[in-house]
């Protein structure tokens, strides 16, 4: 995918000209907004008619069942239709269809409807639209027009997109024919001029694209993206009042001896007080940090993030300053603050060392909020009481069958953005605590296996995550843990300092430099192996299947006449002169010094070390030697145990390692596919979605069956699965839905 193409660029043709032969589909997109909002009013009236026709059917049931049961009770005769001139009628079963039929009489056409039976035309579902100046109208009959209507729109606007119609967007998608040809087009530059072509991405899914995003040129893009962390920054800075806020509250004892209206909370029970500052500020910061992920997805969108999975991994940055700042910083800060307030207004002078004293008890409001996440989240993720309520309480009050399919086969989306910074954080602050309050660290890793394993049973047998961030919340989230590295040495350095400690507090600051070092260099040494496949393994994999090697050049080395022929000027000429008056010892000279020198230090090498190996055999270290040896250079070809696979991951669980582990069987995903998904795989999906399948449940009046033959002239529709009990509630059985839709693998 690449974004801000030029005009000149938004050609097929030029940019298979540009990629090579390798191009195998090229897709660029127009502007359909007036085809998106005829499509969204289509599907928005779909289901409006669908909503009317339950509606209808369900008023016509309930006034057959109420005049039959009049009729039961008055005298076992046949019941006569209220409008019917026939003087009655006898009910049977298609034994086909299962709709009942009307045998011996002609249906009376009343307003065109069987309902018509049991209600009247100024009972049948209404509303009053807009665009008819609230005129009164008959939904169901207003609908279908309004859907035939739009229906020839809409085809009227696919097929000038079709024809080359319509503004060209700033974006292409090309599709190669192998992940090797993608790659090397992606790690490519494609244009000379800065933000053209260059904001480019590999491996996005049509389903994951956010095409809001697709029409922003290079300009508005990068207005956006300055005005949306602009917003974000300034988001983080005021959201501290409230979190400081619940970091005061955590101390409320403090504060009811320095606020006289907060005296009565001294006369509660410790258990009571203890609930208030242990166990509410920490569901008061859980639920305040709750809605932020939500509103960072939506700045994700402002900013122009194109897919999906882009837009997590950019909630997973800023949701993790937000933890950090709001959760850690701040509440940190004010909890030890508002500890040493009274002190420090009767004692200016001894504010640094109340800071230090108090800084560390400030671990117990991390304790709780800890025990907290870790045990409520788990417990929450293993009781799921949200689903259990969902499908036992709000599936019985649903009364509409997309209502209840949407209920049992929707899943929610596993927002990883979301849910990693939580745990990082927590990570943060135990290494941020493990020098200064070291029982945050056993409380931490207690809980954060607690997590591990609650997430890895639902992920094996409940959830199914949709948005595929292909791994990479997993490598930010370990470079996010450095965060704690940083604040606990600023941490200690602060401490040292308020106890007047220069020389650790000098050493920390050595160490600070250090941590910074290393950071900067291994993520200049991670980050290109997290976005771009190295060439290499596409040879390793050539391999691994068996691939032609042999058709590679090989090394072809020469004989000396070869030499000689081929390379004169390698080699200058050197005539032979015989006796020994013309050789000249340069071991004896000044200018032999450096030989000599080279040849000393060899021999004292080959010397030492074979002194210290008899020295070690002589010692008896031969065997720690080798142990310590073992687990430095183990030898690849041994099945090595958990520790050592843990050390050496570069060996045990290398490319060649790992792939011989995917079994060779695997269903190709292109079989999934639909079958002219190969050219609309990348419009926008207004171009291909059909109108939505209306789908009313079947009734035993026979008001489906006709309302189902009436609705098909203009939409889909359908009462296959659906079924009206006697008491007029609905019976879905949803593995009948009749917009069931294979799930496609990529």
């Amino acid at each position: 995918m690449f974004n801000c193409v030029p005009p000149k660029y938004q050609d097929a043709a030029r940019l298979r000209k540009l990629f090579g032969d390798t191009v195998k589909n090229v897709w660029i997109p127009r502007d359909t907004s007036d085809l998106e909002r005829l499509v969204k009013e289509r599907d928005e009236t779909a289901l409006r008619l669908e909503k009317a026709e339950i509606r209808l059917v369900k008023m016509a049931n309930r006034r057959r069942n109420k005049q039959l049961k009049a009729a039961a009770e008055a005298k076992p005769e046949t019941v006569q239709s209220p409008r019917s001139s026939a003087g009655g009628s006898e009910r049977s079963e298609d034994p086909e269809k299962g709709h009942p039929l009307q045998e011996s009489i002609v249906l009376p056409d009343v307003n065109g409807s069987v309902a018509a039976q049991w209600i009247g035309a100024s009972e049948r579902p209404y509303h009053r639209p807009l665009a008819n100046f609230f005129r009164r109208v008959d939904t169901i009959k207003w609908t279908r027009n309004r859907i035939k209507a739009l229906t020839h729109q809409i085809n009227k606007l696919r097929r000038g997109f079709l024809k080359g119609e319509g503004r060209r967007l700033p974006t292409a998608f090309v599709e190669f024919s192998s992940q090797a040809d993608a790659e090397r087009a992606y790690q490519t530059l494609a244009h000379n001029r800065p933000l053209h072509m260059s904001p480019r991405y590999i491996g996005i899914r049509p389903d994951e694209i956010v095409w809001s995003s697709v029409q922003m040129r290079w300009l508005e893009r990068i207005v956006r993206s300055f005005m949306m962390h602009a917003l974000i920054t300034a988001a983080i800075v005021f959201w501290s009042l409230p979190s400081a806020l619940v970091g005061v509250v955590s101390n409320i004892k403090f504060l009811a001896k320095l606020l006289p209206f907060l005296a009565w909370i001294t006369e509660l029970p410790d258990a009571v007080t203890g609930i208030i500052s242990g166990l509410l500020p920490a569901l008061a910061l859980s639920f305040l940090m709750a809605i932020v992920p939500w509103l960072l997805r939506g700045c994700a969108r402002l900013a122009g993030v194109p897919s999906l999975s882009m837009i997590e991994l950019f909630v997973q940055h800023a949701y993790f300053a937000f933890q950090v700042v709001q959760v850690f910083l701040v509440t940190t800060l004010t909890s030890a603050a508002s500890a040493a307030l009274t002190q420090v207004l009767k004692d200016p002078l001894s504010a640094k060392d109340l800071l230090a004293d108090n800084l560390p008890k400030s671990s117990n409001f991390y304790i709780s909020y800890i025990l907290i996440q870790c045990l409520a989240v788990g417990a929450a993720s293993v009781l799921r009481a949200f689903d259990i309520f969902r499908h036992h309480v709000m599936a019985k009050a649903f009364d509409n069958p997309r209502g209840l399919y949407k209920i049992w086969y929707r899943e929610r989306p596993m927002h990883w953005g979301a849910i990693f910074p939580v745990f990082t954080n927590m990570g943060v602050i135990a290494i941020s605590y493990c020098c200064i309050a070291p029982v945050v660290l056993g409380f931490a890793t207690v809980g954060l296996y607690l997590i591990y394993l609650v997430y890895k049973y639902n992920l094996l047998y409940v959830n199914d995550s949709s948005i595929d961030t292909r791994g990479l919340v997993y490598p930010r989230a370990l470079m996010h843990l450095l965060v704690g590295v940083y604040l606990a040495t600023v941490c200690l350095i602060g401490l040292f300092a308020l106890r007047s400690a220069f020389l650790p507090m000098v050493l920390m600051i050595g160490f600070l430099v250090f941590t910074a070092l290393v950071h900067v260099s291994l993520r200049e040494a991670v980050s290109p192996l997290l976005y771009n496949i190295p060439r290499a393994l596409a040879m390793e994999m050539e391999e691994l299947d068996g691939g032609p090697m042999a058709d590679y050049p090989q090394d072809d080395f020469l004989t000396d006449a070869d030499i000689t022929a081929s390379y004169p000027d390698f080699f200058d000429p050197v005539e032979e002169d015989e006796g020994p008056a013309h050789q000249v010892n340069g071991s004896r000279g000044v200018e032999g010094a450096s030989g000599l020198m080279a040849s000393v230090n060899d021999w004292s090498t080959n010397a030492l070390a074979k002194k210290l190996q008899t020295t070690a055999e002589n010692w008896g270290l031969a065997g720690p030697i080798s142990y310590v040896s073992y687990w430095m250079h183990p030898d690849p070809s041994i099945k090595p145990g958990f520790i050592l696979r843990w050390l050496h991951p570069g060996t045990f669980d290398d490319f060649s390692t790992l792939r011989r582990m995917i079994p060779g069987d695997l269903p190709d995903p292109t079989e999934t596919y639909p079958p002219d998904y190969a050219r609309r795989a990348y419009w926008p999906p207004e171009m291909a979605s059909p109108a939505p399948i209306i789908w009313i449940p079947r009734d035993p009046a026979g008001v489906s069956a006709q309302e189902v033959e009436h609705c098909r002239k203009v939409v889909g529709c359908s009462d296959e699965g659906a079924e009206l009990n006697d008491k007029c509630r609905i019976e879905v059985e949803v593995d009948k839905a009749p917009f069931w839709v294979p799930r496609t693998l990529y």
